[in-house]
């Protein structure tokens, strides 16, 4: 990289000169590398990681261990010996575990998870064989037997898609991993991948106590959704101890459910472009809207987990708050759907089939419909 320097035919005067400049060279060299390493390890925020422990925990440098790989299916992004469901499953019941000093979610039991968490599991989905109780992502399960398509028309288009469609086009227009857009990396079969949703996947500060936003790496990795995530990812939860979703301010503006509508816009056309309707009234459940304050509605006031609702305004929040305010609190998609998937179909919160009108039982469908739960 350097020439070998040489103080042949020049005066000791001139070569003095050189050589103090070539000192003052090398001196402001290092003081930049050493400015920029400061900046690095005190300033980014995304140096400071939730996830504090053994590297070789999660990364190998040369993907080799005692003459094997340790990632046979490799090569592997940022050096990881496993892919996401790898580190985030478990053959057991426990939905928290530990590599050294770091907690890592679980998200796919073998076991009966005894604590699902906020996003819930994919067991009943593997162990039950059904595909309606949960999302079928690589690794975990195959192609949905029930539809061939992906439910919804995804943003910008008229047509409903597989998931192979998806990635035809987005693998063509995007470079694989591209930040804030699903299939761009390749997979076999018509599946999910976990990059899907969470695609910006990286070490981050601590959430629990703070909105995360971009500077952070998005809640959950999920791009352009801000929110506080709870301290054991809600294996531990009541009306103060949850996380709190950023709601919808405009459209595409951080919230929780622009994460699902990204895929399932016009959720109710199916394929049917005319199925999402404009008759009055237009029998389908509202999303992305403030919760009424009248009527029923009025009486949800206490954060019920069950039925989340997400906060059109999360400045100011320093964790979870057990107050609901009607009028402003709004419904979301996750208010009655996991992200993972559940022990009921559709991936619902609770079983449809046994919200029955009258029985005085306060869940399910009557956290918000309180009136109707009535005898």
């Amino acid at each position: 990289m350097f020439k070998k320097f040489s103080t042949t035919g020049i005066s000791l005067i001139e070569a003095d000169a050189m050589h103090r400049l070539i000192r003052l060279y090398f001196h402001n060299v290092t003081l930049i590398i050493y400015m920029a390493s400061a900046i690095l390890f005190t300033a980014s925020p995304q140096v400071f990681a939730r996830v504090s422990g053994v590297c070789s925990g999660c990364h190998t440098m040369h993907n080799s261990q005692n003459g094997a790989a340790v990632d046979s299916s490799g090569p592997s992004d940022n050096l990881i010996v496993s892919g996401c469901v790898g580190c985030h499953s478990n053959t057991l019941s426990e939905t928290v575990s530990s590599i050294g000093t770091s907690n890592l979610p679980i998200v796919y039991n073998s076991q009966p998870p005894t604590a699902p968490l906020a996003g819930g599991n994919f067991y009943w989905m593997v162990n039950q064989s059904d595909d309606s109780k949960g999302h079928n992502v690589s690794g975990i399960a195959g192609k949905d037997s029930n539809i061939d398509f992906v439910i919804g028309r995804h943003i910008g288009s008229n047509y409903t898609l597989s998931i192979t469609d998806c990635i035809n086009c987005h693998s063509f227009g995007f470079p694989p991993g591209y930040p804030g857009i699903p299939f761009t990396i390749d997979r076999t079969g018509d599946v999910l991948i976990c990059e899907d949703c969470h695609t910006q996947p990286r070490h981050h500060a601590d959430d629990s106590a703070t909105v995360v936003d971009g500077t952070g790496g998005w809640y959950r990795f999920l791009y352009e959704v801000k929110g506080i995530e709870d301290d054991d990812w809600q294996k531990t939860v009541s009306a103060a101890d949850h996380n709190e979703y950023q709601g919808e301010t405009s459209a595409f503006a951080g919230s929780i459910s622009d994460s699902g509508c990204g895929c399932h816009g016009d959720l109710h056309a199916l394929k049917n472009p005319t199925g999402v309707g404009s008759g009055s009234p237009w029998l389908r459940h509202p999303v992305d809207i403030a919760l009424p304050n009248s009527g029923e509605y009025a009486a949800y006031t206490t954060y019920n987990p069950i039925a989340p609702v997400a906060r059109p305004d999360l400045s100011g929040y320093g964790g979870p708050t057990s107050l609901v305010t009607p009028g402003v609190d709004q419904i979301m998609c996750i208010s009655c759907h996991r992200a993972h998937g559940s022990p009921w179909s559709d991936l619902l919160r609770w079983n449809y089939d046994t919200m029955v009108t009258g029985n005085n039982n306060g869940s399910g469908c009557f956290i918000c419909h309180t009136d109707k739960d009535n005898p």
